[in-house]
């Protein structure tokens, strides 16, 4: 994993949006770099040099030069870079389970794919329950599992030339992951007959490297195996322009929110009182505007509001742009 570290480290320190060439002073680096491809001709080879303060050991430099190949930039690119070699790059992460006209959560993930992966991880971890499964007589995370795979899966092998939008969905009953394929084959894939083929190479390699995923095949096997274990049920896989897994839910996949119950702690005509009263009305309202509506002072709003997210008496579902108030106690 140091070496891993060390080229993501490289982001912070080049100019933005600079393709030039850079210095790696450590052989384990130069050498994932050099399995991996992420130059368009490689590295040249710069003589050994030993060290001055640890005589017995020796010092690699490996020079990248004529710019990184795509595959670079999607896993160690800056978001602004990324937006402008390819303006499609994104993943539309959505919990949709009690709003199911528009989405109860929703994460719009545009970053780099190493970011991207813990970001979607994240997302299903905070909206799936992590019940108790037992493989063999070992307990084990079937819901960590099957998101790695199929996390890793959609961003491994997404036709990256496609403007379509990658998905992840996570409703009632399933979860669904949608990207864009280069595939000449369509339908439902059987896993007992199936023969993977690897879209991206140079993607599958990086992954392979810092263990988000396992050989070619074997995450579709993991799925299926896992998603069993999770839910009692089968996972499906569609082929085609756009390739498609379901994984089936059962309810005790889904945490229980309880709301803890103030109401009867709750002054009438007090300040909480009176913001849950615009909210239950309008849980579009932003901090600014419930502030002109009660006259009050906005950072008095703000710590109020904190203060009941903390007590669950409200929370914030989506982004700051789009998301909305939700009410959580009973009238």
């Amino acid at each position: 994993m140091g070496p891993l570290l060390a080229l993501y480290a490289l982001r912070s320190k080049r100019p933005e949006g600079n393709l030039g060439s850079f210095y790696i002073r450590d052989t384990a680096l130069g050498s994932l770099c050099e399995r991996c491809s992420f130059t368009e001709e490689g590295y040249d080879s710069i003589t050994k040099n030993p060290s001055p303060f640890y005589p017995s050991r020796q010092r690699c430099e490996y020079r990248a030069h004529r710019g990184l190949t795509l595959a670079a930039i999607l896993l160690f690119g800056s978001d602004s870079l990324i937006g402008s070699v390819l303006p499609y790059h994104k993943t539309d992460a959505i919990y949709r389970v009690h709003s199911m006209d528009r989405y109860d959560d929703r994460d719009v993930v545009i970053t780099n794919l190493l970011d991207s992966y813990d970001r979607l991880i994240r997302f299903g971890q905070k909206h799936l329950n992590d019940t108790f499964v037992l493989d063999g007589l070992q307990n084990v995370s079937a819901r960590d599992k099957i998101l790695r795979e199929i996390v890793s899966n959609s961003l491994v092998h997404r036709d990256y030339s496609s403007n379509f939008i990658a998905k992840l969905i996570i409703e009632r009953d399933q979860i669904v992951t949608e990207n864009s394929s280069i595939s000449g084959k369509s339908g439902n894939l059987d896993i007992r007959h199936f023969e993977p083929v690897t879209k991206n190479p140079l993607l599958s390699k990086m992954f392979r490297e810092i263990g988000l995923a396992e050989e070619l095949g074997s995450g579709m096997r993991n799925t299926y195996k896992y998603t069993k274990l999770y839910s009692g049920e089968e996972p499906t896989f569609a082929e085609g322009d756009i390739f498609k897994t379901t994984i089936p839910l059962s309810e005790t996949t889904f945490p229980i929110y309880v709301a803890e119950k103030h109401s009867t702690s709750i002054d009438q005509g007090s300040l909480q009182a009176r913001i849950l009263e615009l909210l239950k009305a309008d849980g579009e309202l932003t901090q600014v505007e419930i502030a002109d509506s009660l006259e009050e002072q906005i950072f008095r709003i703000k710590d109020t509001m904190a203060n009941m997210v903390k007590h669950n008496l409200i929370e914030r579902v989506g982004g700051r742009r789009y998301g909305f108030w939700k009410v959580l106690i009973k009238p």
